[in-house]
C-alpha cells in the first residue's frame, strides 16, 4: 500500500480544503514529492511480488547451490561430474498426457522417475504398468494433491501409505514428492524416520500455471546442467505444454551432452562420486 501524503505537503490544496483550480480550470497536478511516492511504492511492490513469485519459475546456480547445502534433508540435486540429470514428472498417470510423454520418452531412449498420485493410479493401473515396463521408475506423491504441509502427521502417513500400497513393492528406492512443494520440519523427520528420501528439484518453471512455451524452452535451456532434477507434470490438468515443450528439452540436453535418467540413477552417481 502507498502511503498518502498528508494535506498540508499538498500544494494543489487550498484554505477550504478543495482542490485548488489552476487558471484553465484543470485540477493542480500532484506534486513531484508525491510522483516519486507513488513510483517508489510501484517499484518496491514490483520487487517483492518479483522475489515471492520468480523463484517458482526459474532456479539459477546460487539458489540450486544454496538450496543444497542449507536443507541437505531434502533432495533438489546433487554434486556430480557425470553428464547426468534426473527428469521426473508428478501427478499422473493421467491419459492423454502420460502417454504422450512415454511416447516422447521411448522416441529420445531418455529414462524418467515418475511420482504418482495413489487417486490417479487407481483410475489407470495400465498406464502404471506401461511406465514400469518401460524402464522408467516410480515414486510415491501421496494418494490425493492435498498440499501436504497442510495435513496432519497421521493423515499424511495414511496417504503416504495407501499410496505405497498401490504402488506394491515398485519403489524400491523409497522416494516421495511433498504435493504442492511444502513440507513442515516434523513431517520431514518422519518421513526420514521411515526410511524415504524427499525429493524436491532444482529446474522447474511452474508448468502447470501454463506460462508461455517460449519462456518455459528459455528458461530450461538456461537451468539444465549436471546434477540438476528436473520438475514436470503430465497430470490433474490439461498438460499438452509441457508435452510440447518436452521435446525441445531432450533435444537440449543432447546438444549438451547430458543423459537425462531416474532420480535413483542420479543418486547412485552422485554416491559413486563421493567413493574413494
Amino acid at each position: 500500500m502507498v502511503a498518502r501524503p498528508s494535506d498540508r505537503a499538498r500544494p494543489d490544496i487550498d484554505a477550504g480544503g478543495s482542490p485548488g483550480v489552476e487558471a484553465g480550470g484543470k485540477v493542480g497536478d500532484m506534486g513531484t514529492t508525491s510522483r516519486f511516492a507513488v513510483i517508489g511504492g510501484l517499484l518496491g511492490g514490483a520487487t517483492l511480488a518479483t522475489g515471492l513469485v520468480a523463484p517458482w519459475f526459474f532456479q539459477p546456480r546460487t539458489l540450486v547451490r544454496a538450496l543444497r547445502e542449507r536443507v541437505p534433508d531434502i533432495l533438489s540435486s546433487v554434486e556430480t561430474d557425470r553428464a547426468t540429470f534426473a527428469l521426473t514428472f508428478d501427478d499422473g498417470p493421467h491419459p492423454p498426457y502420460t502417454e504422450a510423454v512415454l511416447d516422447l520418452l521411448a522416441e529420445h531412449e531418455a529414462r524418467a522417475t515418475f511420482f504418482l498420485i495413489g487417486e490417479q493410479i487407481e483410475a489407470h493401473p495400465h498406464l502404471v504398468r506401461r511406465i514400469i515396463d518401460e524402464g522408467h521408475e516410480v515414486a510415491n506423491h501421496f494418494y490425493d494433491d492435498r498440499p501436504t504441509a497442510t495435513l496432519s502427521n497421521q493423515l499424511m502417513i495414511e496417504s503416504l501409505e495407501r499410496c505405497e500400497a498401490l504402488l506394491d513393492g515398485q519403489n524400491e528406492a523409497r522416494l516421495v514428492r511433498p504435493a504442492s512443494a511444502f513440507i513442515r520440519p516434523d513431517s520431514l523427520a518422519l518421513l526420514r524416520e521411515r526410511g524415504y528420501t524427499v525429493v524436491l528439484g532444482s529446474a522447474y518453471c511452474s508448468d502447470p500455471a501454463n506460462p508461455p512455451r517460449a519462456y518455459m524452452r528459455w528458461a530450461f535451456r538456461q537451468m539444465l546442467e549436471a546434477g540438476r532434477i528436473v520438475v514436470l507434470h503430465d497430470g490433474r490438468g490439461d498438460r499438452q505444454r509441457t508435452v510440447d515443450v518436452l521435446p525441445d528439452i531432450l533435444q537440449e540436453a543432447q546438444r549438451q551432452g547430458l543423459e537425462p535418467g531416474t532420480v535413483s540413477a542420479l543418486l547412485a552417481g552422485a554416491e559413486s562420486v563421493d567413493t574413494p
